[in-house]
């Protein structure tokens, strides 16, 4: 008869040894999931922000600013979503207005803020790692408003207007309707419909 220290009552130590390996796969896997690739985010985004009829209703030409940290996870996101926001907005348009793609440097806060304003940017994407400063940049700049982009749709109710995350394996468009609402954006119902809204 073969004897087993480890009674019926007390989980096997090689499985207790194992879930905290477990859950950092379960964890890399959900990260690595939940990011839309940026060809495909920026080609949503610029879609997107082609339905919110104030953008529409203006005239010349239009700037979309992408705000990344120097370094880091924030700093590739930046400088892919940049190149590649430049790149289709080179062939194409957001609601029939020309837009230049500027990039800022993250460094404080009333820095941004002000080349933010400088810019006259409407249309706003946060790279990765920077949700925590959304909050503090302001929806509206000389009585225009701002659409405030989240690099992971997961990241849109932490005060975001607009991001886009992965359900199985489609991407879909996540809209802050109170953030909208506050910045006075007015989005097509059209696109409301197709979106997954948050409040």
């Amino acid at each position: 008869m073969i004897s087993c220290p480890l009674s019926a009552r007390s989980p096997p130590r090689l499985l207790l040894a194992l879930l905290p390996l477990v859950g950092m796969l379960v964890n890399v896997l959900a990260l690595a999931a939940a990011e839309v690739p940026p060809p495909l985010r920026s080609a949503i985004v610029i879609r997107s922000a082609g339905y919110e009829r104030g953008l529409a209703g203006r005239r010349g030409p239009a700037v979309l600013a992408v705000v990344s940290g120097n370094s880091g996870a924030s700093a590739e996101d930046g400088a892919a979503m940049a190149a590649v926001f430049a790149k289709l907005l080179q062939e194409t348009t957001i609601a029939g207005r020309r837009v230049s793609v500027v990039r800022v440097t993250h460094e404080a806060l009333p820095k941004t803020i002000d080349e933010l304003k400088r810019q006259r940017a409407e249309v706003v994407y946060f790279a990765e790692g920077l949700e925590h400063i959304i909050v503090s940049i302001p929806v509206r700049a000389d009585n225009m408003p701002r659409i405030l982009v989240c690099a992971n749709g997961a990241d849109v109710a932490s005060g975001c207007t607009l991001g886009v995350e992965l359900r199985n394996t489609k991407p879909l468009l996540v809209l802050n309707l109170t953030q909208a609402n506050a910045a006075g954006l007015r989005f097509d119902p059209g696109l409301l419909r197709l979106a997954k809204i948050v409040r």
